[in-house]
């Protein structure tokens, strides 16, 4: 080792200069260590705040890029009651039910209702594709959902 040295020093580099070079790779290698540190940190923090939760709870959250601190466990869970077939009563179902159906926002639910109490009930599940900005993509998405009961 000490022949490396001075190899090092002769050849290269002053000792100032090593010192230097030492000085920054060991402040370097802190920064690394305290970012990893705080990513370990943080993702078991992640992990204990999921820790009696479903799977699905988890993804759902993941790929809504809802913030964790925000999750609604329980909103997810009555959106999957929800959503079974057959489960939405367009003739009856307000705008909070209409917007659980998938492609049917606030405002398109609004327009349902309006067209309902306009037109009347609904006769068959069809004649939703009559309410303005539901055409037959909309309708395929949701027509396992509703009903007219």
């Amino acid at each position: 080792m000490p022949i490396f040295k001075k190899v090092l020093i002769q050849r290269f580099f002053t000792r100032e200069e090593i010192l230097i070079i030492l000085f920054i790779l060991f402040f370097t290698l802190l920064g690394i260590g305290i970012k990893s540190y705080k990513n370990f940190t943080s993702q078991t923090q992640l992990v204990n705040k999921f820790e009696n939760r479903s799977l699905d709870s988890i993804l759902a959250a993941v790929f809504t890029e809802e913030k964790i601190e925000n999750f609604d466990l329980e909103k997810r869970s009555t959106e999957k009651k929800a959503l079974r077939k057959g489960s939405v009563n367009i003739n009856k179902a307000d705008v909070e039910e209409l917007s659980l159906l998938p492609g049917i926002g606030e405002k398109t639910a609004e327009r349902i209702i309006e067209y309902r109490n306009r037109y009347g009930s609904f006769r068959k599940i069809e004649e939703i594709m009559n309410v303005p900005r539901i055409g037959s993509k909309t309708f395929e998405k949701i027509k396992e959902y509703i009903t007219i009961k």
